[in-house]
């Protein structure tokens, strides 16, 4: 039950189409330079023009640049000289004495992933003959960065913004992600959760631009 509002950010769970899934396509990029910021589990994750990864940290768009997929964790040497395999990147890895540091994304551009919507779908779409909440299914909508990632989990804090009674959900081909389904019997919760596809062109993969 989605009763409460912790979102844990994309989730891969599936690919689209139905081709066989077995954890999607991990590719591990290189940071070349000290993360001022860590990269959450579940973060969208965009290269610069110099290679260096980042969490997104607003809703791209189709016309977002250097987007390769989602962090499902990381790997470095650490200051002991321990080799470590982390459920996400923390902050600033390498002036604590970190090296050799990587970035761990699932970067499948046809990856569906779980993500935990902002509010409840309320009345949304329930006119006289009205779908409810079937009529999410096919629509556009934006990301919701307003909570932080989560240290003691290493869960990213993003959301799917819903909006008051669904008003956030559109045909605006712009938007950050497709909704394709909505997780069991969360439709009615507070915190329903969808199944999502990065829209064609806000992954990297899908666009001739590059960083």
């Amino acid at each position: 039950m989605a009763t409460v509002a912790t979102p844990y950010g994309l989730r891969a769970v599936n690919a689209i189409g139905g081709r066989p899934f077995n954890g999607g396509t991990i590719r591990e990029f290189k940071v070349p330079a000290n993360n001022a910021a860590a990269i959450f589990n579940g973060d969208l994750v965009v290269l610069s023009a110099a290679g260096q990864p980042s969490a997104v940290s607003t809703t791209p768009t189709t016309s977002t640049a250097g987007i390769v997929g989602v962090c499902v964790g990381a790997r470095y040497v650490s200051a002991e000289g321990q080799p470590t395999i982390n459920h996400y990147l923390p902050a600033n890895v390498i002036t604590g004495g970190g090296q050799d540091v990587w970035v761990m994304v699932m970067d499948d551009p046809d990856a569906l992933f779980h993500i935990k919507g902002t509010a409840a779908l309320g009345t949304f779409n329930s006119g006289t003959d009205g779908s409810g909440w079937p009529g999410a299914i096919g629509k556009n909508a934006p990301l919701n960065f307003s909570a932080g990632g989560n240290t003691a989990t290493g869960n990213s804090g993003v959301a799917l913004t819903v909006g008051a009674n669904g008003a956030s959900l559109a045909s605006t081909g712009t938007l950050a992600v497709r909704i394709v389904g909505i997780v069991g019997e969360t439709a009615s919760d507070p915190y329903p959760e969808f199944v999502v596809k990065l829209n064609a062109g806000v992954h990297s993969y899908d666009t001739s631009t590059g960083v």
